[in-house]
């Protein structure tokens, strides 16, 4: 990464916290995952802690993961997303997921592990080295949030995060096909898809969740960091 990457990506960085302060959505960024355990308890229940960021289940250090939440004026949690750092090495991130996919399940639901499977695409091959998987994108059904942009700004807020804090060759996570499918992606910024290569079975359900991969690597992201993003997000209204 270059200076003038740490440059930008800082300027950029503090646009998009004014832009989400002007909308009433205040940032809280930490490492500790049993604080966002605790968080996400209290102010999300109707979405449990997802598997990847559970403390209880993962070794998440301080040096390899970060979480993201927005709280409203009155302190109520409105928004989640977090990212964890993976080092592959010279493994492929399909080679990774081949023999570890299961750890990277949906919250909430209990898993068929036999009725499961991940095949992986083009882009899981060419993965490799420092790669973030982002996920916990959550955003509570409050029409002062929802509809109005504001996941392409905290989307690329984490973008930003990441790539400052780690230096990533690669960031990628998993988006249902039925939530890809109403551009989700695109919003949030992700230039490259792998579509239906992670599929769930849920037990006491006929069907399966069915999910794309998405992914960037360092060079897209130097590029979505520079895309506009004023028309994408109406000017707040002061209430």
């Amino acid at each position: 990464m270059t200076i003038q990457d740490v440059y930008d990506g800082s300027r950029y960085l503090t646009e998009t916290l004014n832009t989400l302060k002007s909308h009433h959505l205040h940032i809280e960024v930490g490492d500790d995952f049993d604080a966002y355990a605790e968080i996400v308890k209290a102010g999300r229940p109707e979405q449990p802690l997802g598997p990847p960021f559970d403390p209880e289940k993962q070794f998440l250090p301080a040096a390899r993961g970060v979480w993201i939440i927005g709280r409203n004026a009155k302190g109520e949690l409105v928004h989640t997303q977090a990212m964890r750092l993976l080092d592959l090495c010279d493994q492929t991130l399909a080679r990774f997921l081949r023999s570890r996919f299961g750890e990277f399940p949906p919250g909430g639901v209990t898993i068929d592990g036999e009725g499961s499977w991940f095949r992986s695409g083009p882009g899981a091959d060419k993965i490799t080295g420092r790669a973030v998987y982002h996920g916990e994108m959550w955003m509570k059904d409050d029409s002062a949030y929802r509809g109005r942009g504001l996941i392409d700004q905290l989307a690329r807020f984490s973008f930003l995060t990441a790539m400052l804090h780690w230096q990533p060759d690669f960031v990628f996570g998993f988006i249902l096909r039925s939530v890809a499918r109403r551009g989700l992606a695109e919003r949030e910024g992700y230039m490259h898809c792998d579509p239906y290569c992670l599929s769930w079975k849920i037990e006491g359900r006929n069907e399966p969740l069915d999910c794309n991969m998405v992914w960037m690597a360092m060079e897209d992201l130097r590029h979505i960091m520079h895309v506009p993003m004023k028309q994408m997000v109406p000017a707040a209204v002061e209430a």
